[in-house]
């Protein structure tokens, strides 16, 4: 991603950050703005830790660096600077979870060691009946 010449990197950022506000518009929005009314309504939040859809399963109680929008959407960011890769805790509650990017799709309760993700990208898997 670093290029000799400043210019390139900066294009390089401009051109990342406008595809993430692109993606932002697209499909997170409309989720929060489902959430919020269903958080109006029954008090439930709009961003929820694991353990919201798999009181159960004790992992998830552990599980501090991904978090859910609403019960669909799991998302597990890269937080260590440079990393192409993460563990991440799909939970369990009788339902599969489908990468967002891959497609590919988990049974809940499974752990992926070392799940690729790319620089320019943010592991979102949608929840599957």
């Amino acid at each position: 991603m670093f290029y000799h010449g400043n210019g390139v990197l900066k294009l390089q950022v401009l051109n990342l950050t406008r595809i993430y506000i692109t993606k932002h518009q697209r499909d997170v929005v409309p989720l929060i703005e489902k959430y919020a009314e269903e958080w109006q309504l029954t008090g439930n939040p709009i961003y929820r830790p694991l353990w919201w859809l798999s009181p159960s399963d004790p992992v998830t109680f552990t599980t501090d660096d991904q978090f859910l929008i609403g019960d669909e959407v799991l998302v597990a960011p890269v937080l260590e600077k440079g990393a192409v890769q993460r563990d991440i805790y799909l939970p369990d509650g009788g339902f599969q979870w489908q990468d967002s990017r891959s497609e590919q799709v988990f049974d809940g309760g499974t752990f992926l060691q070392d799940y690729p993700v790319p620089l320019e990208e943010v592991a979102v898997f949608l929840r599957r009946s």
